[in-house]
Parts: C-alpha cells; sequence; structure tokens
C-alpha cells in the first residue's frame, strides 16, 4: 500500500521529517519498504509569476520573450524589476499567472535550472507546463505551459508566492 505522507500528516500532524515517521511507523510494527520521493527539488526555487509582456524573440520564430513579475523570488536582486524569460509556449501571454522556475530550481528529470542565453537572449528562468513539473500521467501530450488562471483555485495568488503553496509539485508516498 502506498500512502502519501502529505496525507498522513493532515490526519496526526507529525512534526517529523520522512525519516522520522519512518522510524516511528517501523516501532509501531507498520513496515515502511520504501520511500519513494516525486516532483521538484528545491521547491524554494518554485514560485507563481504573473507575465506582464511577450514579444516575439529577435532570433527565433519558435520562441518568445516574456517580462515576469515573480515578487521577491530568487534570484536576489531587484524585488521591483520582472524577469526576463524566453518561452517556446505557444499559449504564452500577458496578464497570464504562472508557474516559474528561477535560477536553482531542480527539475524532476534532475536537470538544475540556470541563468541561459538563448539566441542572444538571457533568460533569468522557465515558464513552466504541467509535464515538467511531473503534474501530468507520463507520456501526456503538452498543452504548453500551466497557466494557474486556467484552475479552479480558490484564491489568486500574488507574483512570489511559493509554488508548493498552490500546487502539489513534491513531496514523498511512503511505500507500506
Amino acid at each position: 500500500m502506498r500512502v502519501p505522507l502529505d496525507w498522513l500528516r493532515e490526519y496526526c500532524a507529525p512534526k517529523l521529517d520522512v525519516d522520522g515517521v519512518e522510524e516511528r511507523l517501523t516501532m509501531t510494527g507498520t513496515k515502511v519498504e520504501a520511500i519513494h520521493h516525486h516532483g521538484v527539488g528545491a521547491v524554494e526555487y518554485f514560485v507563481v509569476g504573473r507575465v506582464l509582456e511577450v514579444a516575439q524573440h529577435p532570433d527565433a520564430d519558435r520562441l518568445k520573450v516574456c517580462e515576469v513579475d515573480i515578487g521577491p523570488a530568487p534570484p536576489a536582486g531587484d524585488p521591483d524589476a520582472p524577469a526576463t524569460i524566453v518561452c517556446g509556449a505557444p499559449n504564452v501571454a500577458a496578464g497570464q499567472t504562472v508557474a516559474v522556475a528561477t535560477p536553482g530550481a531542480v527539475m524532476p528529470d534532475g536537470t538544475k535550472i540556470k541563468q541561459a542565453k538563448l539566441r542572444g537572449v538571457i533568460s533569468e528562468g522557465m515558464i513552466c507546463a504541467e509535464t515538467e513539473l511531473d503534474l501530468s500521467p507520463p507520456n501526456s501530450p503538452s498543452q504548453g505551459i500551466l497557466v494557474l488562471d486556467d484552475l479552479t483555485l480558490d484564491a489568486e495568488f500574488a507574483p512570489g508566492t511559493p509554488l508548493a503553496d498552490v500546487l502539489p509539485i513534491a513531496g514523498e508516498v511512503l511505500e507500506l
């Protein structure tokens, strides 16, 4: 049987890390066979962003240069200045609330996001799709970037809000 650690914490709210929970379960006679980690690494580098402007990339037909408000999120710098992010998704548009991986973020496949120059334009992160965040089934077709406005959320999230407060982007599952 597999039990998500977040689900277990809803019922017993242990202030233990995953290893502490495993030890306590083992002490009660419940054998934990394995701990499976899923999702992204370095969750503090994943934030909510708001696309302010979208322009055609000067040297690439399929790329857009986006100005994205990521609030006072990493990378450290001027919190009032938007991040410039080069994006290849066809559905990116100004005004969208999106998931952003800033430099330092670790994707589910182990790729570390860093500032990069894409066809002459510096990109300060990545606007993410569901598939890139490991939120959709394997081999599902990408529908472009994940637009948080399209989800049924109870609240509106400000730029810079930790993405982990909005979506289940990382966690552990205990196999009993």
